[in-house]
């Protein structure tokens, strides 16, 4: 199979367009799989409404992103390959990430935290409708210049097989879940998630997203701040649900050492009450508190499954707390008429109210490349 390469050299510019040129000949272009465009209106469809009752062409290629780092240049390449072909893994020490991240990963000279996605995944298990929604939703909203997935193994399954067609520049962050941190054990994997987000948001920059955090709108607003959370539960925790950060961070370095008290038998205080406790005490460090981070929050989330919760348009984001509450995830979001519903057909298709079906779409499937994708 031949490979047909797109390189982009620009050290502060947003990667190009991810199909190839024009000029550029193709053995079976037909059989390859399309990409979402990094570039593309907000409101345009990352996926058709006909994959909801269709079986989309076949394909036997996507397009792969990789990063070349020489001694005075940064390039991501892309690259034709087989479907089965995982995305391109660097060590979470691996130098050229940073690299790659400083040169390719800033719009605006003004933005102090790159538009960069971070989601973490361990275990290698097979993910559900809202971590490919949540992955989703970063795509269309962030337009990163790179999606890292933070793992040990690659997750499975035919949601995560889509992801990896469409979105090229998906790149694997090796790492081990963190089993000590100051030498306190971490056996809790929830525990071992939250210091690996941290540690990802503290040396690269960037966005971080639970994998069943879905973002509602650009986040442009807020990157030219040093550090960004949602205030979850009022005078008490901020939620790492969702953690936009610059680099190195003092907020982050002051937060990172308080685990040193860590005790893995006590949830979420050092995730969560700690990073609030820091800001109460140490308000001369670069922080800032949002409320369109975690609204509505675990309290009162029925609400986005049963309702129509009018506000979500002016959210950032969404947590649906799927831990909490497993029995809700349990449908096709899509097909709800509910808040659940408007915000699925707001990322995927970029309209709230397209894309309904007549049927009960409990028994319908999305086909991709005839692998049974059910929402």
């Amino acid at each position: 199979m031949s490979t047909h390469v797109r390189v982009v050299t620009e050290p502060h510019r947003n990667v190009a367009a991810r199909t190839p040129p024009r000029s550029v000949s193709t053995d079976s272009p037909s059989h390859r799989c399309a990409p979402i465009p990094l570039k593309f209106p907000v409101t345009a469809p990352l996926l058709p409404c006909a994959w909801l009752s269709s079986v989309p062409p076949r394909c036997s290629q996507r397009l792969r992103a990789r990063l070349v780092c020489e001694p005075t240049s940064v390039r991501m390449v892309y690259e034709w390959v087989s479907v089965a072909t995982p995305p391109a893994a660097y060590g979470f020490e691996d130098p050229c990430l940073a690299r790659a991240v400083r040169a390719l990963c800033f719009q605006d000279g003004q933005d102090l935290i790159p538009n960069l996605s971070h989601h973490v995944i361990f275990g290698g298990h097979e993910i559900r409708n809202y971590t490919f929604l949540a992955i989703l939703s970063s795509v269309r909203f962030l337009q990163p210049c790179m999606v890292m997935i933070h793992a040990d193994v690659l997750p499975v399954g035919s949601f995560w097989d889509t992801l990896v067609r469409l979105i090229p520049h998906l790149i694997h962050v090796q790492r081990s879940a963190p089993s000590v941190i100051f030498g306190h054990p971490v056996k809790v994997i929830e525990h071992s998630s939250d210091i690996a987000r941290l540690e990802a948001v503290r040396k690269f920059g960037g966005v971080y997203q639970d994998t069943d955090y879905f973002l509602l709108n650009p986040l442009k607003d807020l990157r030219k701040y040093s550090v960004v959370m949602g205030n979850e539960i009022t005078n008490t925790n901020y939620c790492n649900c969702m953690i936009m950060g610059k680099a190195a961070a003092s907020f982050l370095k002051v937060w990172y050492n308080s685990y040193r008290t860590f005790n893995d038998s006590v949830w979420a205080f050092h995730s969560g009450i700690m990073p609030y406790r820091i800001h109460q005490e140490r308000p001369e460090l670069a922080f800032h508190e949002v409320n369109t981070f975690v609204t509505p929050s675990y309290r009162n989330i029925k609400r986005l499954f049963y309702e129509n919760f009018l506000d979500w348009k002016r959210l950032h984001g969404l947590h649906l707390y799927t831990r909490l509450f497993p029995r809700y995830i349990k449908i096709r979001f899509d097909q709800q008429n509910s808040s659940l519903g408007q915000v699925t057909r707001h990322i995927l298709f970029g309209d709230s109210e397209v894309c309904m079906m007549d049927r009960p779409l409990n028994r319908e499937v999305v086909r991709v490349n005839s692998t049974p994708l059910s929402m």
